[in-house]
């Protein structure tokens, strides 16, 4: 279910109070959270032919629900949200700046349909990247609005399909729904519970917690994990095989639910420790 506006603003709360270097980065986030939550009544449904779904052989080969790069999303709403978010930036320190390439990376195909949105359902980060070189535009800012105003839309596909998958049967890192990478982990119930946390529609399943979700690689030898100092219910699960991270939020320790945009804002830090230790691979071998 996606959170509400209070459970954002609850969130928004307990982060500050965890973290206060994440005080004001997390209750703008949270802002623009509570911006798509009142605007998903404007979207339409997406037009899915869930007839035409894949079937229960090809998901258990690990095949996705859905491919995101050809969805019929509500472009024209998808469009007025990211304007309107755009302007609440302006607010910001060096926004009025950022705003005008905000608006410019808006370029359309010819079918009328923001490149950059499509770039983002395709999880096509480098194109991401140009424009925002381009436009002399934070990455990561561009980045975040480009997802928070496709937000609506995702959601209302996530929760269409989540309708008819068991998602118990799905055994692989990849989101069910869209194939799209995890963003986010956490921890849950006793013996804590791994569920992954989709980087683009949210969908949440469960993961094996002994199992890299990029690799599948699940040689307790090559996955370790790592926690900040002085912080409990916060950690990095690293795979030395392949490289890759996943930050992990414990539920039995901090406050739920987990809201992707905002749970990944406020946990930067650890994206810099991973990132660390995988160049310098000089972490411990300690798994759980």
């Amino acid at each position: 279910m996606s959170p509400n506006i209070k459970s954002i603003a609850s969130k928004v709360k307990a982060i500050g109070k965890r973290n206060p270097v994440y005080a004001e980065i997390s209750q703008w986030v949270g802002d623009l959270l509570s911006e798509t939550v009142q605007a998903a009544g404007k979207f339409r449904l997406p037009e899915l032919n869930l007839d035409q779904a894949p079937s229960q052989e090809a998901r258990s080969q690990g095949r996705s629900f859905l491919d995101p790069e050809g969805l019929s999303l509500d472009w024209e709403q998808t469009v007025a949200l990211y304007k309107h978010l755009v302007d609440l930036l302006k607010t910001r320190e060096n926004g009025r700046k950022q705003a005008k390439g905000l608006l410019q990376a808006l370029a359309k195909d010819q079918n009328g349909i923001p490149k950059l949105m499509k770039a983002v359902l395709a999880s096509d980060f480098e194109a991401i990247e140009a424009a925002a070189r381009e436009f002399k535009i934070d990455p990561p800012v561009l980045t975040l609005l480009l997802r928070l105003a496709l937000r609506p839309a995702l959601l209302n596909v996530s929760q269409a399909v989540l309708e008819r998958l068991d998602l118990n049967q799905w055994t692989y890192g990849h989101c069910p729904v869209c194939g799209s990478a995890p963003k986010l982990a956490d921890f849950s119930g006793e013996g804590g519970i791994r569920t992954l946390h989709c980087s683009l529609c949210e969908t949440a399943w469960p993961y094996p917690r002994l199992r890299c979700p990029f690799c599948e690689n699940d040689n307790r030898e090559d996955l370790s994990y790592l926690r900040a100092e002085s912080e409990e219910g916060l950690r990095v699960d690293l795979c030395s095989r392949c490289g890759h991270y996943i930050k992990t939020i414990d539920l039995r320790e901090l406050p739920g639910p987990i809201i992707v945009p905002l749970d990944d804002v406020a946990t930067w830090h650890l994206d810099i420790i991973a990132q660390e230790n995988l160049e310098n691979r000089e972490f411990d071998n300690r798994q759980g």
